[in-house]
């Protein structure tokens, strides 16, 4: 029974919006942790460095380029219009 007590604390399911008005319902699992199936399972230590690093690129890349901060500025808030109207 505690062990059902413990999924439910560190997993919830989100619906995201895309810009096209797409609904997709997922598992977020707190910080640490990953989706396998439909549970969330611990992160290895090397699994989370590999994360950090990545994101840490990602953000880079992403400061980097003007027009592509504008791209997704708008579509995120056309998605939040459709989440608006979804009543998300």
């Amino acid at each position: 029974m505690s062990e059902e007590l413990d999924q439910i604390e560190e997993a919830r399911r989100v619906t995201r919006v895309s810009s096209k008005g797409e609904k997709t319902r997922r598992l977020k699992c707190r910080s640490g942790f990953k989706r396998e199936g439909d549970r969330c399972v611990p992160m290895s230590g090397s699994e989370k460095r590999t994360k950090t690093k990545a994101l840490r690129k990602a953000v880079r890349t992403k400061r980097g380029n003007p027009a592509g901060q504008k791209r997704a500025s708008r579509k995120r808030l056309k998605a939040m219009r459709k989440r608006k109207s979804y009543g998300l």
